[in-house]
């Protein structure tokens, strides 16, 4: 027989304690969630989803569930969520462009689409896009029409911007971002550089050849290895996107050098496309052409990538045949760790010391990685058994 206590609490969860966004059921008809929508005067708001999508899940375990996110979209939507790769969950991803995940839509109940946001985020974060969502002022494609209809105030264009940003219109952000630049009389502004370094990830964008002109000056205020790192990925990023061939499954080196040259100096893009020809052996699996042309490029091309350089150390670790080899790893290796010294790069240096067979400095990293890890709470097992290995050397 169940308790008092038990029946109570059963009760209490089903009454409002289960707190959080209350959805429609998985078997409610697209057209009867608009109709809901209409008669309730609300916007329906859509988690749209996959099942294989990491981000979706720790939205549904950590935020979803939280009574403060609960309270503001129960009183405003009409709460659904929906499989975009089964069902009727098909053709609403193809009709409001779903292409990233957790994408969340908002629609009215004509299934006109308002406003949309996307990204695993935390609760107040969430509820800031569930405000603007049912604004007028703030809805992201009011704010559209304002901008197509003239709307051109720096403070609008400002706001709009990380409007199209969250709703990652990417190439509208980017011409809105450097509309609103275009109000600014000094650039470099501690509040403008840090603008600019938001809508810089595309090398077509002014903003980005404004950062890569004056990159002195935002080191003064960025690291050296963000700034490197966010000029050195946005080309590599662009230019592997538009000169990849599906069919062939390989970059065409000579339409990436076209590309990138006619936004990059001659020498920058020379320096994407010999690492285009290293990611080309790279993804097929030819780890020991990988090796020699990833020597070449970075002898050629010293980086200040901190991140690459200790992704491609960590390769050289897993797939060096040479000792030579492992020697350029471990070069690459103290580089990242003299640029961003953690817990991860020092735990490389500590495992190619090792297959170098130099115990000391094996030891040194080693200990000093898993001292690094430990004050920032991070799990040192695998760095922890190195260091039982190296001292049974």
């Amino acid at each position: 027989m169940k308790s008092l206590l038990t029946i109570v609490l059963a009760s209490f969860m089903s009454a409002g304690f289960a707190q959080g966004i209350n959805f429609v059921g998985e078997d409610v008809k697209w057209a009867d969630i608009l109709k809901k929508a209409k008669t309730e005067n609300k916007i329906v708001f859509v988690d749209a989803f996959t099942t294989w999508c990491g981000p979706c899940k720790q939205m549904s375990k950590m935020v979803f569930v939280d009574k403060s996110v609960g309270d503001v979209f129960n009183a405003s939507f009409v709460n659904a969520k929906i499989d975009m790769e089964k069902g009727e969950g098909l053709d609403i991803a193809r009709k409001y462009g779903v292409r990233a995940y957790p994408t969340y839509i908002f629609v009215n109940g004509d299934g006109e689409l308002v406003h949309r946001s996307l990204g695993m985020m935390p609760p107040d974060k969430f509820i800031e896009v569930a405000k603007a969502a049912v604004n007028p002022e703030t809805q992201f494609y009011t704010l559209k029409k304002k901008y197509k209809d003239g709307e051109k105030s720096p403070e609008f264009l400002k706001a709009f911007s990380y409007a199209c940003k969250d709703a990652q219109e990417s190439k509208l952000a980017v011409e809105v971002a450097t509309s609103y630049m275009a109000t600014q009389k000094d650039w470099l502004t501690d509040e403008n550089k840090a603008y600019i370094m938001q809508f810089s990830q595309s090398i077509e964008s002014p903003l980005y050849a404004y950062v890569l002109k004056n990159k002195a000056e935002f080191i003064k205020n960025f690291s050296k290895d963000n700034i490197e790192e966010l000029l050195e990925n946005t080309a590599m990023d662009n230019i592997a996107q538009f000169s990849f061939d599906r069919a062939k499954k390989e970059f065409d080196l000579a339409k990436a050098m076209e590309y990138g040259s006619k936004y990059l100096p001659k020498a920058e893009a020379e320096k994407v496309v010999s690492f285009l020809t290293v990611r080309q052996f790279q993804m097929k699996q030819d780890m020991t052409n990988t090796i020699q042309y990833a020597i070449k490029h970075f002898e050629k091309y010293p980086s200040e990538n901190a991140n690459m350089l200790n992704e491609y150390a960590w390769l050289f670790y897993e797939h060096s045949t040479e000792k030579t080899q492992t020697e350029k790893a471990l070069e690459l290796s103290l580089k990242s760790v003299e640029i961003n010294d953690n817990a991860a790069f020092n735990d490389t240096a500590a495992s190619l010391y090792f297959k170098l067979g130099n115990k000391a400095k094996a030891k040194e990293f080693a200990e000093k990685a898993i001292k690094q890890g430990k004050e920032v709470g991070e799990d040192m097992k695998e760095t922890e058994l190195l260091l039982k290995k190296i001292d049974m050397m």
